[in-house]
């Protein structure tokens, strides 16, 4: 039943591929630890973003246990693929459910280069001169998560 147990593959598109590699060069954050950062971020804003190019690819069976957790705790709320754990056994659902929190990902992103990097952002990287990045994420998932809804 574990979909990311099966040697599965994640991707980071190819747009992105610079910021995950100056996170993890400059800030030592790892590919997967920023990816669900971001998938939780698209999930939570409803923004799921299919892409073609690849970018870095990540190992589904090195996730950790909370990273697992935050992965199946997506794909179980997606109302299009989720709310049915018997489909976790189906290996079509399992390519759909990493393709699906890619796509978050992605949205999710999106979401960080328009509102938080959006000045240092060139439209293929990041301003690697600008040394508070892993400052305003952080900032920024914060702010968001206290946020009132109304």
């Amino acid at each position: 039943m574990d979909f990311l147990m099966d040697q599965g593959h994640l991707y980071t598109s190819a747009k992105y591929e610079s910021i995950y590699v100056l996170f993890k060069e400059k800030y030592e954050i790892k590919y997967q630890e920023l990816f669900l950062i971001c998938a939780s971020l698209g999930f939570k804003r409803n923004r799921d973003i299919p892409f073609s190019g690849h970018g870095r690819e990540l190992r589904t069976n090195y996730l950790n246990t909370k990273q697992k957790a935050a992965a199946y705790s997506i794909i179980l709320s997606d109302m299009e693929i989720g709310r049915n754990i018997e489909s976790f056994e189906d290996p079509d659902f399992r390519l759909k459910a990493r393709k699906k929190l890619e796509a978050y990902a992605e949205g999710g992103m999106d979401i960080l280069v328009e509102e938080v990097f959006n000045i240092h952002w060139d439209g293929h990287k990041l301003d690697s001169t600008y040394k508070e990045y892993e400052i305003d994420v952080l900032s920024y998932i914060y702010e968001d998560s206290v946020a009132l809804p109304f």
